[in-house]
């Protein structure tokens, strides 16, 4: 019996040299740090919330900037032919998640700034097969649930309230 072999393209080793150089440049501590905050705190809940953290022109300014010129610049590798979308999609879901944050205000965002090709790259990569929609998909349901998770967590219980009020 025949096992059918998937062919590798002749720049297989290439590829994997670049996606480990990329993870590499990801863990460079001003990174890990832009990194950090891009995937936690930050979590614009409109267009124009992102426009304003976009504007400020402050360390989050730079910290967002600087995730999503890497993701977009990534993006654009696979546009370009130099990274197969497969092995993107299999090694890069961070840049899913990331994209899924902003995704829903980016139309809103681009035109707001006048910038209609802002993480054009991302959006042809992400949005550009089935997967990469159903990814998005579901990461965007998960960042309902943390978004959930965070506001029951900044709210007081109501029993702990009233607990100093004398009846």
């Amino acid at each position: 019996m025949t096992e059918e072999k998937k062919m590798l393209p002749d720049n297989s080793i290439q590829q994997a040299e670049l996606i480990l150089k990329l993870y590499e440049l990801r863990r460079e501590t001003v990174m890990r740090e832009a990194r950090s905050y891009v995937g936690g705190k930050f979590m614009p809940a409109s267009a124009d919330e992102l426009v304003e953290i976009v504007s400020a022109g402050d360390k989050l300014t730079g910290f967002v900037l600087q995730v999503y010129g890497y993701w977009d610049m990534v993006a654009a590798f696979v546009e370009h032919g130099a990274l197969d979308a497969g092995l993107v999609y299999d090694t890069c879901q961070e840049m899913y998640f990331q994209y899924s944050k902003i995704q829903p205000y980016l139309a809103d965002f681009r035109e707001k700034m006048n910038l209609p090709e802002f993480l054009i790259h991302i959006e042809h990569l992400v949005e550009g097969s089935e997967a990469g929609r159903e990814r998005i998909s579901t990461m965007r349901k998960n960042l309902a649930v943390m978004a959930d998770v965070r506001s029951a967590i900044a709210k007081p219980s109501c029993r702990h309230s009233n607990s100093s009020v004398p009846e």
